[in-house]
């Protein structure tokens, strides 16, 4: 066809669709941006609300040291409930986003909107989900960390003064 004047280009159904995805950019690094960009912000609030938490038990922390714990001990104490609030958090995720998407292959209003757009076999693997559990524990224990080494460094006269 290269000398008609309508010249057509022959392809796979396969090889139009990966042209037309190279054709938006690289959505890749788009999507990879976007993902680091939460994480960091999840990082941000998180580790805020940990601060707060422990500026607002400034007293009991105090306590705490003046009944014998160790500033080790306290410090894992900030950390561990760091950590078992992102594990629920992540639980929570994860168990959300299975739920969600049983919803959109099962429910009956949603099945044939899901197979017309090509999505019934939607799924999360459980890599992903393993994934996703794990950062959020580690975003848990990075978030609590700085406010648990503050107290970790924190005297004791200090905290038992302020109100």
């Amino acid at each position: 066809f290269a000398n008609s004047a309508s010249e057509t280009r022959t392809q796979t159904e396969s090889a139009f669709a990966a042209a037309f995805v190279r054709q938006m950019g690289n959505i890749e690094l788009l999507i990879r941006a976007v993902g680091a960009v939460v994480f960091f912000t999840l990082l941000l609030v998180t580790g805020n609300t940990m601060a707060i938490a422990v500026r607002e038990r400034r007293k009991e922390i105090g306590v705490l040291k003046t009944l014998g714990f160790t500033s080790r001990q306290v410090m894992g104490l900030v950390v561990a409930e760091s950590v078992l609030i992102a594990l629920i958090g992540g639980a929570l995720g994860v168990l959300g986003s299975q739920g969600i998407l049983w919803f959109l292959t099962h429910a009956p209003g949603m099945k044939s909107l899901v197979a017309t757009v090509g999505l019934s076999e939607l799924r999360i693997p459980p890599l992903v989900a393993a994934l996703g559990f794990a950062n959020a524990v580690f975003l848990g224990f990075v978030a609590g960390f700085v406010p648990a080494y503050s107290a970790y460094r924190a005297r004791i006269t200090d905290m038992l003064r302020t109100v």
